[in-house]
């Protein structure tokens, strides 16, 4: 099974060059997006947008939803090139998930988008790490100063969450110094600041269902 699993991996991310210690495949500058999405879809919702050349392809839904992706990649590749791109991976990475199970979601996430950004599919890195000692090499394979994306639906309603989501903040405006940002979802004020702060471009999006629920109201009146 390993050696299985091994072959995939050399498969997703061949001529890739490697951060030291975890060997997450080096995301590059040429293959990620210079300007910021117009519009952003969740795989599970593509069916149902009208003009899907018009969209950014986010994985901000149930690992269930696109795990078919992650079996036949090369699928793919041909519906996300006729879309506007993709915005990397979102298996899921919990902090209370063993470890190991962390690390590999965070690799799965990364050399898949490797994977799409080698073939000819615009790409915006998604960032998704775990505990902190997952941090620094998960973010080394991070261009520094490029445009980068961060899911928070659902995910930042709490103080306690909000606290966790400045952490991460902080260490992504040191250490990948990026040159814009896409929030899909909302965030708080206070932690928006802190891009304005570093002069750093804030791009935000509603969630998808926002945006109908919107749309459903603006129709019915």
């Amino acid at each position: 099974m390993k050696e299985v699993k091994d072959n995939f991996q050399a498969f997703l991310t061949e001529n890739a060059k490697f951060v030291s210690k975890e060997e997450y495949p080096l995301l590059e500058k040429w293959m990620i997006a210079e300007e910021p999405p117009n519009k952003i879809v969740p795989f599970n919702k593509i069916n149902e947008v009208k003009n899907p050349e018009e969209y950014y392809i986010c994985f901000y839904c149930r690992d269930e939803d696109f795990k078919r992706v992650k079996n036949n990649p090369k699928k793919y590749i041909e519906m996300f090139k006729r879309s506007k791109g993709i915005i990397g991976l979102d298996f899921s990475v919990h902090t209370d998930m063993p470890l190991i199970k962390q690390k590999s979601q965070m690799n799965d996430n990364l050399s898949l988008t490797y994977f799409f950004g080698k073939s000819g599919v615009s790409i915006i890195p998604n960032i998704r790490y775990g505990l902190e000692e997952t941090k620094e090499d998960y973010l080394q394979a991070i261009p520094k100063g490029s445009l980068i994306a961060f899911g928070t639906y659902g995910f930042i309603k709490t103080i306690e969450e909000q606290n966790v989501w400045l952490n991460v903040i902080l260490d992504v405006i040191k250490i990948v110094d990026p040159k814009g940002v896409i929030i899909y979802g909302t965030l708080p004020k206070d932690l928006r600041n802190w891009f304005h702060l570093h002069n750093i471009e804030l791009y935000m999006y509603p969630s998808y269902k926002e945006t109908r629920m919107k749309e459903v109201k603006q129709n019915g009146n």
